[in-house]
């Protein structure tokens, strides 16, 4: 099979890797810099990102967002490389900031990311081998060699950007860990992240389509709490899901939740909450229980809590039929609503991945340990973090920045050779 040479390879056309790509050929012109991707067409993960729009970023770089055991990294890789709005002007594309802190194109059009990416790879001479699976590397006298679909590929260096598990549709299946099994890399744990959470059905009958505001906690089977966020809740005939309960997901790393407490009403303070019941039960007395809390909470959400407060009663029944007792128990269930965890969403339907080559086997210039000359960048590292840009600006920032490491590599062993 042909065997075909190149300075710097890049196992891996996505974010990540298109960032590595461009942060090589720009701090060394000189050196040749190929990228291997297995789609027929770099980026194809990028144009679903943002439902289309590509929320290619977020202006926080904070490490609370983050988890992973590379998280201790991040900083120094922020302090030498440039945040997602600078990297992506200097390509000549203009974003815009939402109120919380995303960014987002101008065009509000994910292909408008992709065309800068791609037209600058091919205006910095920056070849990209698709169709192109990599079965094998393998360190040798020469440098690191790559078996692929398309022949042998040769380089003094490699990244390897291939992602994790998550939406294999997109090509990043994980199929990377077996032949980086094979050089003694291990990966921690793989979960899917920024994904939902299965629960009971019955319990979710009457909410299915409802969206509603909550503060969520995560618990352990011991009660102990693995996180929590705010915002909006969603729910179908299967799963509880939002952004909120998403972050849970990332950030529940070295142990599951057995279940999702809600705290319905978050605005209105827990010692307010009693009294207002009180005054609904006097307003509304002679309503059905189907309706007292509506305004609250929409009408369906309201018989669901009920019924989870323990409320067998004919939702027909008038509410002065309810007793001090029973009131009480809806307080406590609008505080603390349980809904038993079953298990995450598929790897299908996560966003990112939970676990990865843990820190322990890189150092930190996202230089293998046990490979010299093999760099890593994104996903496929032990790092992710929470909805909203957070993982696309890790994708660009570790990218740009394994890309610049593997180029001064490079260059300093041409230096020692002379």
């Amino acid at each position: 099979m042909q065997q075909y040479t190149t300075d710097i390879m890049i196992i891996g056309g996505g974010a990540s890797g298109l960032a590595a790509a461009v942060a090589a050929k720009r701090f060394c012109p000189e050196l040749s810099v190929t990228i291997l991707e297995r789609n027929s067409r770099v980026g194809k993960k990028i144009l679903a990102t943002g439902n289309g729009r590509c929320n290619l970023g977020n202006i926080s770089t904070d490490s609370r967002y983050y988890y992973g055991s590379c998280k201790k990294y991040w900083n120094t890789i922020i302090e030498q490389t440039q945040p997602a709005e600078a990297f992506f002007q200097s390509m000549g594309l203009y974003c815009r900031r939402e109120s919380d802190g995303r960014l987002y194109p101008c065009s509000n059009q994910a292909a408008s990311v992709l065309d800068a990416l791609r037209l600058t790879i091919e205006q910095e001479g920056i070849s990209d081998v698709c169709d192109c699976l990599v079965s094998d590397i393998q360190q040798t006298e020469s440098g690191i060699l790559a078996k692929t679909t398309q022949g042998d590929f040769l380089a003094s260096a490699a990244i390897v950007t291939t992602g994790g598990f998550a939406a294999p549709k997109t090509g990043s299946d994980g199929s990377a860990f077996s032949w980086l099994l094979n050089l003694g890399h291990h990966c921690n744990a793989p979960k899917p992240a920024l994904v939902h959470f299965l629960t009971k059905p019955v319990l979710l009958r009457l909410l299915k389509g409802i969206r509603l505001s909550a503060e969520v906690t995560a618990i352990s089977e011991n009660g102990t709490v693995l996180a929590v966020d705010t915002g909006e809740v969603q729910f179908t005939e299967r799963t509880i899901s939002g952004i909120c309960v998403m972050n849970l997901s990332a950030a529940c790393v070295g142990q599951e939740p057995a279940a999702i407490c809600l705290r319905l009403l978050p605005e209105i303070p827990e010692q307010r909450l009693l009294p207002l019941l009180w005054q609904l039960y006097g307003v509304r007395t002679n309503w059905k229980l189907e309706d007292w809390l509506t305004g609250l909470l929409p009408k369906k959400a309201g018989i669901q809590l009920l019924r989870s407060a323990g409320i067998a009663m004919s939702m027909d029944t008038p509410v002065y039929e309810i007793t001090p007792q029973q009131l009480e128990q809806v307080v406590k269930t609008i505080l603390t609503w349980k809904f038993p965890v079953f298990s995450r969403g598929s790897w299908q339907e996560a966003q990112v991945t939970s676990g990865g080559i843990p820190a322990e086997e890189i150092d930190a210039d996202l230089q293998s340990r046990l490979v010299n000359g093999l760099f890593f960048a994104g996903e496929i590292l032990d790092f992710h973090g929470n909805c909203g840009g957070y993982n696309l600006n890790w994708a660009w920032q570790s990218g740009q920045f394994s890309g610049e490491n593997a180029a001064k590599q490079i260059l300093q062993n041409f230096a020692e050779k002379r």
